[in-house]
């Protein structure tokens, strides 16, 4: 045998094999894309699953927060209710405190000296 005759023997040999490879990839490429769209189907269906996996997170989401701002306006019911009490004690805490500065002011006006004195028993 001579070596042009081998080795022609051997390029035919790998072209068959090549062949053979790149019909089964096309054949394994064709099994994984049913549909054709270029994508595998095992991957298409994982993405399908998390869209519906956020969808639900965000109607979940949706729902959690209607149902803490019933109103509406953004800020949770709870949240508000307890400003209108912080607010109301603060607004009570003022009054308190002007009463006891003018209370206070009075009684040191009083023990001044030439001030206004009170009748001693």
């Amino acid at each position: 045998m001579d070596w042009k005759t081998l080795m022609d023997d051997f390029k035919a040999q790998a072209d068959t094999l090549t062949k053979q490879a790149e019909a089964k990839y096309a054949e394994l490429k064709k099994s994984a894309d049913a549909d054709g769209n270029g994508v595998p189907d095992a991957l298409e269906a994982a993405m399908n699953q998390t869209r519906k996996a956020a969808d639900a997170a965000k109607a979940r989401y949706a729902e959690l927060k209607a149902s803490f701002d019933k109103d509406g306006d953004g800020v949770p019911d709870k949240l508000e209710g307890l400003s209108a009490e912080t607010k109301q004690a603060f607004e009570q805490a003022r009054t308190k405190m002007a009463e006891f500065a003018k209370s206070a002011q009075e009684r040191m006006a009083g023990s001044k000296p030439g001030g206004p004195t009170t009748p001693t028993a």
